[in-house]
C-alpha cells in the first residue's frame, strides 16, 4: 500500500508541498517534520516512493547553504517531552552476562552489571546509576572552562588539558537537539540501507552474503543485526533467510527479464506497465532484503562497489569523448570494444549510466548525513566519558587510554542508540561507556594479585634473560630462556607474558614531552618510504605494459586482478560485462598473460620481481 498526501501530518504535508515547488527539500528539514511513527523501515520506504513520485530529490545541508536557499523553519515533531528531570530510583539491577555485541538488557534502565572482576573497588561503588554519573559532568565542565581560559594565557602542554581544551569547544546538546540528532540517524540509516539495497546489483551482492551466513561459512553474529528486545530473534533470522532468498532471486531474474524487454521496441502504455512493475520489485527485494537484517557494516561495500563501477563507466565515457574529438588517437576496434563494455556494465548492473550515477549520488547523500549526525551526537557527549573515565583512573592504564576506550564505547552507544524507548541518550550511553572501560581495564591492566611464587619465577626467567643477553649479545628466545631454565617453553611463554606492563603509546620520549613512545613505533599497517616508493613505481610501470595490449586484453586483465579499484571480477560477471561466454574470457586473459610474457614487455617488469626477491631474502 502506497502513501498519500492525505496520510501525512499536516507539518510534513506542508513541507512535501513546499518541496514539489522547489524540486528538493533537505534531510534536516525532514527530520523536524516528519513524526515518531514514520521512523520505520515500511515507512521510510514509502516516504521515499512518494518523493520520488513527487519529483522530489532529498538533498544534505551544506548544499542548501551553499547555494542560499531558504530553511523551511518547523518545531521538531516528536511524541517525548523535552524535560525529563525526574530522578530514578537507585536500584542495582539483575546482574546479566551479554556478548559484547548484545548491548543493554532490553529492561536496561540505567543501571550496570557487577564489575567484580576489578580490583580495589566496593562491591556497592561498583553498581552504580546512570544519573549518577551524569551529575559528575558539572565537575568536568568546569575543568573544560579552565583549559579553555588557560589556552590563550600560556602554551599547553598536558595532554590532558589540551584534550579538554579540544572538547570545551563542541558545544553541549539540548534534549531537543539530542532527539533530532538520535531520529536523522535512524532516519538516515534506513535512507542508506534501502537506497542501496535497491540496486539489483547491490541485491545480488547481499543475497551472495546471505547464502554463506545460511552455509555458516560467514559467522551469523557477526554478519546479522540480531535485536536483544525481540525474544528468540536470531532463530527467528535463521528461519527467515532461506524463507526469503528464493523469491528474491526469482524477482532479481524478473528484473533481469524486464530490463532486456525495455531494450526492445515497446508502446508507450506497454512501457509504462513493466517499468512500473520494474520498480515495484526494486521496492519488494530491498525490504526482503531488510527483513534479514544485515548489518550496516556488511552494507556499506556495496555501496563501495557501486562507486567503482560508476566510476568505471564515467571514464569509459571520458574516452568515448575524447575519440569523438580526436578520432585518429584511438584504434576503431578499441572503440567498439569500450561501447561493449559500457553495455555490459550496464545489463549487469540493470541501469543505464545516468540512472546509476544518481543512485551513487544519492546514496553517498544519506550516507554523508548519517555518518555526520553520529558525529554530532557523539561529539556532544564528549564530556561523558570523561567524567565516567574519572572514576577508573590508577587502575593499570593512563587516564587518556581509558578516556580513548571509553569513547569506542560512546560510539557503540550511538549505533545501537534507539530514541522512541525514551530514555535519555546519556542514560544508554554510560552503560557502553562503563563496559569499554571495565573490558580494556580487564584486558590490558594487572587486575589479578600475581602470588608468590609466581613472582619468583618471573625474577627467575628475568636473571636467565639478562645473563642470556650478555652471553649472546642479542636478545635470547623463549625457546633458549626455557632451555637454561629447565622448563617447558609454554609455560615459559606464560609467564613472561603475565610479567609485562602496558606502556601507552603516549608516554612522553625526553624532557621535552614533544615526542612520544608511539612516534618510535612501526606502523605494520603502513608501507616504508621505500616500499611504497616501489609500489608507485611499480604501479606506472604495469599501466605502462598494459597500454601495449589491446582495450579488450587491459580491461580483461583489470577487472580479473582487480587492477585500479582493487575489486575482483569473476569469468561470469567479466564475459556478462563483454558479452561473452567465460571461456572466452579465459582465452583473452590467457592471451594477454602470454604477451605479458614476451621477453620485451617481461623486461620492463624484472627489475621489481628482483627487488622483492631480494627483499625476501
Amino acid at each position: 500500500m502506497s502513501l498519500a498526501l492525505s496520510d501525512l501530518t499536516p507539518v510534513l504535508r506542508q513541507l512535501v508541498e513546499l518541496g514539489r515547488g522547489r524540486k528538493w527539500i533537505t534531510y534536516e528539514e525532514y527530520i523536524r517534520c516528519v513524526p515518531d511513527e514514520f521512523v520505520e523501515p515500511e515507512k521510510v520506504d514509502e516516504m521515499i516512493v512518494l518523493l520520488d513520485e513527487l519529483g522530489i530529490e532529498l538533498i544534505d545541508e551544506s548544499e542548501r547553504k551553499r547555494n542560499g536557499w531558504d530553511m523551511f523553519d518547523a518545531p521538531l515533531q516528536t511524541n517525548l517531552k523535552f524535560q525529563r528531570d525526574e530522578k530514578k530510583p537507585n536500584k542495582p539491577p539483575k546482574v546479566q552476562m551479554i556478548d559484547e555485541d548484545d548491548g543493554p538488557p532490553a529492561d536496561f534502565d540505567g543501571g550496570f552489571e557487577d564489575e567484580q572482576h576489578l580490583p580495589e573497588e566496593p562491591a556497592a561503588a561498583a553498581v552504580a546509576n546512570a544519573d549518577e554519573e551524569i551529575l559528575d559532568e558539572a565537575e568536568t565542565q568546569a575543568a573544560v572552562e579552565a583549559a579553555l581560559a588557560e589556552q590563550g594565557s600560556k602554551r599547553i602542554d598536558d595532554p590532558i588539558r589540551m584534550y579538554l581544551t579540544q572538547m570545551g569547544t563542541i558545544p553541549l546538546l539540548t534534549r531537543e537537539e539530542e532527539i533530532r540528532l538520535a531520529k536523522k540517524i535512524e532516519t538516515t540509516r534506513m535512507c542508506f540501507r534501502r537506497m542501496t539495497l535497491a540496486s539489483d546489483y547491490a541485491a545480488q551482492m547481499a543475497v551472495q552474503i546471505l547464502k554463506q551466513v545460511h552455509a555458516g561459512t560467514l559467522p551469523f553474529d557477526r554478519t546479522m543485526r540480531i535485536s536483544t528486545a525481540e525474544e528468540n530473534h536470531k532463530e527467528t533470522l535463521a528461519a527467515r533467510i532461506p524463507a526469503n532468498l528464493p523469491t528474491i532471486e526469482r524477482l532479481l531474474n524478473r528484473n533481469r527479464e524486464i530490463f532486456e524487454l525495455l531494450d526492445t521496441t515497446l508502446a508507450d502504455a506497454k512501457r509504462a506497465q513493466v517499468t512500473k512493475e520494474f520498480d515495484h520489485n526494486r521496492r519488494k527485494i530491498a525490504v526482503l532484503l531488510e527483513e534479514c537484517c544485515l548489518r550496516t557494516s556488511r552494507i556499506q561495500p556495496l555501496l563501495r562497489k557501486l562507486q567503482g563501477l560508476d566510476k568505471k563507466v564515467k571514464e569509459i565515457h571520458h574516452q568515448l569523448k575524447k575519440a569523438d574529438k580526436h578520432p585518429e588517437r584511438f584504434d576503431p576496434e578499441d572503440l567498439t570494444v569500450m561501447r561493449d563494455e559500457i553495455d555490459g556494465l550496464r545489463s549487469m548492473v540493470l541501469e543505464s549510466s545516468e540512472n546509476l550515477d544518481g543512485r551513487v549520488r544519492r546514496i553517498e547523500r544519506a550516507f554523508l548525513e548519517y555518518e555526520q549526525a553520529k558525529r554530532d551526537l557523539s561529539g556532544g557527549n564528549l564530556r561523558l566519558v570523561v567524567s565516567i573515565a574519572k572514576k577508573y583512573r590508577n587502575r593499570g592504564l593512563p587516564f587518556l587510554d581509558i578516556i580513548q576506550e571509553g569513547n569506542t564505547g560512546l560510539m557503540r552507544a550511538v549505533d545501537k542508540y534507539e530514541y522512541k524507548r525514551g530514555y535519555k541518550f546519556s542514560t544508554y550511553a554510560t552503560w557502553w561507556i562503563r563496559q569499554a572501560i571495565t573490558r580494556a581495564i580487564a584486558d590490558h591492566a594487572r587486575t589479578i594479585r600475581v602470588p608468590v611464587h609466581m613472582i619468583e619465577t618471573m625474577s627467575k626467567l628475568r636473571t636467565i634473560q639478562k645473563h642470556l643477553l650478555q652471553e649472546l649479545g642479542r636478545e635470547p628466545t623463549v625457546e633458549e630462556i626455557a632451555l637454561r631454565a629447565k622448563m617447558p617453553i609454554e609455560e615459559t611463554r606464560r609467564v613472561m607474558k603475565v610479567s609485562r606492563h602496558p606502556i601507552s603509546l603516549d608516554r612522553p620520549v625526553g624532557e621535552s614531552e614533544d615526542s612520544h613512545f608511539g612516534d618510535f613505533i612501526e606502523d605494520e599497517r603502513q608501507s616504508s618510504p621505500h616500499e611504497a616508493a616501489s609500489s608507485e613505481l611499480l604501479r606506472q610501470r604495469i599501466n605502462d605494459v598494459l597500454r601495449t595490449l589491446t582495450y579488450r586484453e587491459r580491461e580483461i586483465l583489470k577487472l580479473r586482478y582487480g587492477i585500479g579499484d582493487g575489486y575482483t571480477y569473476t569469468l561470469e560477471e567479466v564475459g556478462r560485462i563483454f558479452k561473452v561466454t567465460r571461456e572466452r574470457v579465459r582465452q583473452v586473459e590467457n592471451k594477454a598473460i602470454r604477451k605479458l610474457q614476451h621477453p620485451v614487455r617481461r623486461q620492463r617488469l624484472a627489475s621489481f620481481l628482483d627487488q622483492e626477491e631480494g627483499s625476501d631474502s
